[in-house]
């Protein structure tokens, strides 16, 4: 009798052990994927909508869903989810100025012990909406808009003359009148339409004079136009070139005859230093070319570097150094600072030197 007790006892233990060990939430999507096919970006954003069951024996929470991206928003039912009970996880996907196919994942986590992360799919394409005339011009300053409010001189020779052109639309609603502020002595423009109706477009012309800048490498430049815009009356536009030395003349008899400059090295480590001490150093170099080499500019990448040539003019055979000073206060971390030497020299007329190292 007590041997048959025991048998019904580890029985029903058993019993209990395996209904305890499948008491579990179990979710199941009617589909992992949402396919939007083609909407509309001028439709802004398109909802679209995973649906789930709890076909488990316990109570399924969803307790996160995390999009992949800022463009999709989502929602989902947060109250818990009985044995046979629905929920849904609504995807929001933003289609504004996001033309052309997509393809974004939706992270959702739950307290299903086999599906604990699962990850949904939404995709479709984005149909472009028309372009209004604003649109084309994407550089918004009061009414007036620009195609862009910078013009990029790329390798201006240093006696070249060039042109380009700012682009203009006016977005508003009454006329505007357009004058010049004054400029620098090597710009000149030219406005094709002193004043401008609502919904015209129009150009300046922009003519760079490099020989009249006298400077080398990377330069820039801004100006302002005056304007009767009730909204930001003055319009502040940037002019940039890249002047380069001009060698089309040399044959190859002058090149064998030209300077040539040669560094000890062209980068310094400078270890590790304590926030705000002054790093010092010189770049030694010398002329190893047949004429005269001139140290044209030197320009640091930024102003916790000052820069300074010995000298600027050495003859054949002549050796200088580039004292540069590095100035650590409030850099915290790796620094990797340059300085550009232009030089008369038509091999290595740009030259750029690296000062890298630690601030602790």
């Amino acid at each position: 009798m007590k041997t048959r007790s025991l048998i019904i006892a580890s029985f029903l233990m058993v019993i209990s052990v395996l209904t305890f060990a499948q008491t579990k939430p179990t979710i199941q999507f009617q589909s992992k994927v949402y396919d939007y096919g083609k909407i509309r970006e001028a439709d802004g954003a398109a909802k679209g909508v995973f649906t789930f069951t709890n076909i488990g024996n316990d109570t399924l929470l969803v307790t996160a869903v995390r999009p992949s991206c800022g463009c999709t928003a989502s929602d989902y039912t947060k109250d818990p989810i009985l044995p046979g009970g629905t929920g849904k996880i609504e995807a929001t996907y933003n289609a504004a100025g996001r033309p052309g196919p997509f393809n974004k994942a939706i992270t959702v986590t739950t307290n299903d012990p086999d599906n604990a992360s699962i990850v949904l799919t939404i995709k479709g394409e984005v149909t472009p909406k028309a372009k209004s005339k604003a649109d084309e011009y994407p550089n918004k300053i009061g009414n007036l808009y620009f195609k862009t409010n910078h013009l990029a001189f790329q390798d201006l020779k240093e006696n070249e003359i060039k042109t380009d052109t700012f682009k203009l639309y006016n977005n508003g609603t009454k006329e505007l009148t357009i004058k010049f502020n004054e400029l620098p002595a090597f710009l000149k423009a030219e406005i094709k339409d002193p004043v401008i109706k609502p919904d015209m477009e129009s150009t300046i012309l922009i003519t760079y004079d490099a020989k009249a800048r006298a400077d080398y490498g990377y330069v820039f430049d801004k100006f302002f136009l005056s304007t009767n815009d009730d909204d930001q009356p003055e319009k502040l536009l940037y002019v940039s070139a890249n002047i380069v030395q001009d060698f089309a003349w040399m044959t190859e008899k002058d090149k064998k005859k030209a300077p040539h400059i040669l560094f000890e090295s062209e980068s310094f480590d400078f270890g590790t230093v304590k926030d705000g001490a002054n790093v010092e150093y010189s770049f030694k170099f010398t002329n190893t070319g047949k004429s005269t080499l001139k140290i044209l500019k030197t320009k640091a990448s930024c102003g916790c570097t000052a820069t300074e040539p010995v000298k600027t003019v050495l003859k054949k055979g002549e050796s200088s150094e580039i004292k540069i000073v590095f100035n650590s206060t409030g850099r915290k971390g790796n620094q990797h600072k340059t300085i550009t030497v232009i030089t008369n020299d038509p091999d290595k007329s740009v030259i750029v030197l690296h000062v890298q190292g630690n601030v602790e």
